[in-house]
């Protein structure tokens, strides 16, 4: 159920595995995706509802006037910022804007693959180093349409926007074995653009989310992720971190 609500904070805080601090802002809480693996499914109350925070653009201003401008925060952890309701109510472009006037360092993470990236080009490229977008390959609903990497959309977004001079980044987490080319994904984009790797990682409610998706879609696959999900051995991602973990472009995630 959609919810429009006011919130009094417009900034949260994660633990990744790794240690350290995450600042995050999510315009909106829940997400439309619907990712089998995200590690958002072990919050069960997370995604209930999709809550639109109609205010948090407004209250930016009040947290971030004192902000040590070194500091990096991150647009979208509970939400993907551009995913398709973003079309109407534009909460992450208006934050943007504000932390645009603030000359505030930030991330974006989508793998929505909603093109709206464009439609913010005006406020971001001003940003110049300020500003980084963390795009998503392991965006499912595009794996199943391609089989030449080149045509994918979030590889060509990469690219295009990269030539353009904003600084992108592309995500790999994780890596789907037997979905994600891993090498034909790296050889598609352009040849400076850093690249993040994980192994798909597993918890009590992603487990069986996973499972079944992988019955219903990739049932050739089942075995592979029975080992995955019930012994933690992926072949693949092993393989990988072998073939690519002595590339200055290529970093793995949590290790």
């Amino acid at each position: 159920m959609l919810k429009e609500i006011c919130v009094s904070c417009a900034m949260t805080y994660e633990y990744p595995p790794d240690g350290g601090t995450l600042p995050i802002i999510d315009p909106y809480d829940g997400c439309t995706i619907g990712c089998p693996y995200c590690f958002q499914l072990e919050d069960e109350n997370w995604n209930k509802n999709l809550n639109v925070k109609l205010n948090i653009a407004d209250i930016l201003y009040e947290e971030f006037i004192h902000w040590n401008q070194e500091d990096i925060v991150y647009l979208g952890s509970k939400c993907d910022p551009y995913m398709e309701i973003e079309r109407k109510y534009q909460l992450t472009r208006k934050c943007l804007i504000e932390l645009s006037k603030l000359n505030v360092k930030c991330m974006v993470t989508t793998k929505a693959g909603s093109k709206l990236i464009y439609r913010d080009l005006d406020v971001v490229k001003p940003m110049g180093d300020k500003f980084t977008l963390l795009l998503g390959l392991s965006n499912l609903e595009q794996l199943k349409k391609v089989d030449d990497y080149t045509l994918m959309s979030n590889i060509q977004t990469a690219n295009e926007l990269h030539r353009m001079g904003i600084k992108v980044w592309v995500f790999i987490t994780p890596i789907l074995p037997g979905i994600t080319d891993v090498d034909l994904m790296i050889h598609a984009l352009d040849k400076d653009i850093p690249v993040f790797l994980d192994k798909v990682r597993i918890g009590k409610n992603t487990g069986p989310t996973l499972e079944k998706f992988i019955g219903r879609n990739y049932p050739q696959l089942a075995g592979t992720y029975k080992e995955i999900i019930n012994n933690n051995v992926d072949v693949y991602y092993d393989g990988i971190r072998e073939k690519w973990c002595g590339d200055q472009r290529v970093k793995f995630v949590f290790e």
